[in-house]
């Protein structure tokens, strides 16, 4: 067999040449690789972990300059640690006192700014006297339990938000003095709270359990170090069986998973260097820079094998698979790349650092696949026997050889009919894309497979709902708020949140300002009274030095499309009160409307980059392969799948997410490999002086086994996030299997297909 020549103009762009450059220098590669890696490891395990899910959505615009105005001058909420206790007869003068003490008890915990409970409560104050606790000094005292429980029910500070309506279930805040808290600390300081609660606690009787944005930081962080290991280890797993059950030779399955391992590490290590942290996105990059590296490392793999069965000495095999293969596997790691960088188009730092991240890690992919691959082989296949097992004899192999040529069959009886066929599904498909709405749930951030979210839940049942809506009345700077004036302002925004039914529970100055008049009226003024009380709750809604009072209303779970109309028709009511008060600004916050904001623009940003990275890709193939007809040919099949999964997320319900859209830009940077390989082999074909019919046939034949077997590694990848109790790690997952499957079809069948029918027309026109 004549070798192939390769230079700077093939279709890989000559970065082959990397592979042969590896074969030129073996030993001295396999050194260099093996002094690189154990320090890459070593950076590897300093790799820190984002725990903080406003990361997510920071980005420069308005609606999150307030969420962080609203974070600085009101502290705590985003950092609370919440015990939820529940069980029947909770509210007995024993077992509030057991509650009590706790209260009391976690308020001198180091760390703790102060502690809120239905033991805050107050009665209003009569005179100039200190407000007295609503609940009696000794509980046993208590004449009518069912009337003290209607009071603490009623009270502005326990209602509907630390107390349920029947009494059994009690929640107790715990608010966190320091703000930059490292996730170890803040570990060691949820140790203690919980410490203190069972002793307090009957948990014979009793259920405790913690929740709070602090204990989700923890659970994050948690879930993503769980991920990374089971991911790795599934990935690996999957991986190595498949080659295994595909190859039955030892030396193939360690030269195909070397380099996964490697890539693995190096990504990792780098990401620790250039400072990038594990995010819930960002976690997946590993298991796709492993499944990447498995796939094209088969296609060489699989070109190495064959060679050798034709009778070629190693050195010559290795060579040419590196010249066959390499290019093609440099392009797709080329439009693999373009595809995540388009996400760089995104005005998100998380997007943007994910898109860097993971095109990062598709170069290191490349560059691991090209440098261990040939120099591994040259030593772990130079003693090779065959081992006596045809294609013929290997059931496994077998059956994917039929299934191609199966393949090869269909598109030669019914070309015309797949491509219109095609044609129709994609814009069948495409349409009902179209027509999806916008599903994102803040929730879905959150790890749900533990107690803190089970606790969410429970909130969510008994109590106003996990979500919080926030108000932010901003008045100039030097203006002073202890004035008649302010409460009447707050008082009608107050009023306008609760018109709404869409909220259960509000927060504010009016509610404090209600109370307090409940009690013996005197000349004491409100204002100084809660200059005087300094309470913790006043905190939570007023801040006289930064000129502004905040409104919190809480709400149930909604997803975007639900809670955007709630939001357009709030600040259509809010725009009267700032015709009415120029000099007030009049600011809807909240990490959860703030990012059902934000994932709306970013879902609208990552199909445009989704369309820019489509439309550069395929004019990337036709430049690639110097032919028109292998770029038009490769957009319906390299469409279809996107349009595919788009259409299952309509018609279950699912709608997209942003997440989904990041996994279409993925996927379809993944997917357009098949069509690469098919259109390098069709190439090869021809040059060894096939007619285009005969080319078709037998690149379906050959590439198929290997095409089957690389969706098969690549669809694992994608399975192995299921086990994940991300819900936005799962969509990913779901949304990549579904695109990968339908990508191998249209590879492998709809590609083939236009081809032949292409070039049935220009034979007819005798072009």
């Amino acid at each position: 067999m004549t070798e192939r020549k390769t230079g700077i103009f093939s279709a890989g762009f000559g970065l082959e040449r990397l592979g042969l450059l590896a074969l030129k220098f073996p030993r001295a590669t396999l050194i260099i690789i093996l002094l690189i890696t154990p320090l890459l490891a070593f950076s590897a395990t300093k790799l820190n972990f984002s725990s903080d899910i406003r990361e997510i959505f920071r980005s420069g615009s308005t609606d999150f300059t307030v969420l962080e105005q609203v974070s600085e001058q009101y502290p705590g909420s985003d950092r609370d640690i919440i015990l939820v206790i529940e069980g029947d007869g909770l509210f007995q003068p024993a077992n509030l006192e057991k509650l009590r003490d706790l209260h009391l008890d976690l308020g001198l915990v180091e760390g703790v700014s102060y502690v809120l409970s239905m033991f805050s409560a107050r009665k209003a104050p009569v005179g100039d006297a200190t407000p007295e606790p609503l609940f009696p000094f000794d509980l046993n005292e208590i004449e009518d339990i069912d009337a003290l429980k209607r009071s603490v029910q009623a009270h502005p500070v326990v209602s509907d938000k630390l107390l349920s309506r029947d009494g059994n279930l009690a929640v107790i805040i715990v608010a966190l003095s320091d703000k930059d808290i490292s996730v170890p600390e803040l570990q060691k300081l949820i140790g203690e709270i919980r410490e203190l609660a069972n002793q307090d606690i009957d948990l014979s009787r009793f259920s405790l359990t913690f929740t709070g944005s602090s204990v989700m930081r923890v659970e994050i962080i948690d879930t993503l170090s769980t991920d990374q290991r089971v991911f790795g280890v599934l990935g690996m797993t999957f991986g190595l069986l498949l080659c295994w059950v595909f190859f039955r030779e030892l030396s193939f399955v360690v030269i195909a998973g070397a380099p996964a391992a490697v890539a693995v590490v190096w990504l990792l290590g780098t990401m620790q260097l250039i400072g990038q942290e594990v995010n819930v996105l960002t976690n997946i990059v590993p298991i796709l820079v492993m499944v990447l590296v498995f796939s094209d490392g088969l296609h060489l793999l699989f070109a190495i094998r064959r060679n050798l069965n034709l009778g070629l000495d190693l050195h010559d095999a290795i060579a040419q698979s590196v010249r066959n293969v390499g290019p093609a596997c440099a392009l797709t790691s080329a439009t693999t790349t373009i595809a995540l960088l388009s996400l760089t188009l995104v005005r998100h730092p998380f997007i943007t650092g994910f898109g860097l991240t993971a095109a990062l890690g598709t170069a290191i992919a490349y560059v691991a696949i090209m440098v261990t691959v040939p120099s591994i082989s040259f030593f772990l296949l130079r003693n090779r026997k065959t081992n006596g097992q045809s294609d013929e004899h290997d059931v496994v192999r077998r059956t994917i050889n039929s299934l191609s040529v199966a393949a090869s069959r269909l598109v030669h009886d019914h070309a015309t009919a797949i491509a219109i066929g095609g044609l129709v599904v994609t814009l069948a498909a495409g349409t009902l894309y179209g027509l999806n709405e916008t599903r994102y749930r803040y929730l879905d951030n959150l790890p749900n497979d533990n107690p803190a979210y089970r606790a969410i839940q429970t909130i969510d049942e008994k109590l106003c709902g996990p979500n919080v809506l926030e108000l932010l009345l901003q008045w100039p700077a030097g203006t002073k708020l202890e004035a008649a004036s302010t409460l009447g302002v707050v008082k009608e925004a107050h009023q306008i949140l609760a018109d709404d039914p869409t909220f259960r529970s509000i927060s504010s100055l009016d509610g404090i300002s209600t109370w307090y008049n409940d009690g013996t009226k005197t000349d004491q003024n409100f204002f100084d009274f809660l200059e005087k009380a300094r309470s913790p709750t006043v905190a939570r809604v007023f801040s006289p030095d930064s000129g502004s009072a905040l409104l919190s209303a809480n709400f149930s779970d909604l997803d975007a499309a639900e809670l955007l109309p709630v939001l357009n028709k709030l600040n259509g009511k809010l725009d009267t009160l700032r015709r009415e008060h120029p000099e007030v600004t009049f600011s809807l916050t909240g990490i959860v409307p703030v990012s059902a904001r934000a994932s709306t623009e970013m879902i609208g940003q990552l199909n445009l980059s989704l369309l820019i990275a489509i439309a550069v890709i395929i004019g990337l193939i036709g430049l690639a392969f110097k032919s028109l007809t292998a770029g038009l040919a490769s957009i319906l099949p390299n469409l279809l799948p996107i349009a595919v999964a788009g259409a299952g997320l309509y018609l279950t319900g699912v709608g997209l997410q942003f997440t989904s859209v990041v996994a279409f830009t993925i996927g379809f940077g993944i997917a357009v490999d098949n069509t690469i390989h098919v259109l390098n082999r069709f190439r090869l074909s021809q040059q060894s002086g096939l007619t285009p019919s005969e080319a078709i046939d037998e690149t379906i034949r050959l590439i198929g086994p290997v095409v089957t077997v690389a969706t098969i590694v690549l669809v694992s990848g994608s399975v192995a996030t299921f086990f994940s109790a991300m819900p936005v790690v799962r969509l990913y997952g779901y949304v990549s299997a579904t695109l990968l499957a339908t990508a191998l079809v249209g590879g492998m069948i709809f590609l083939p297909a236009i081809l032949r029918v292409v070039q049935d027309f220009k034979d007819k026109r005798g072009i």
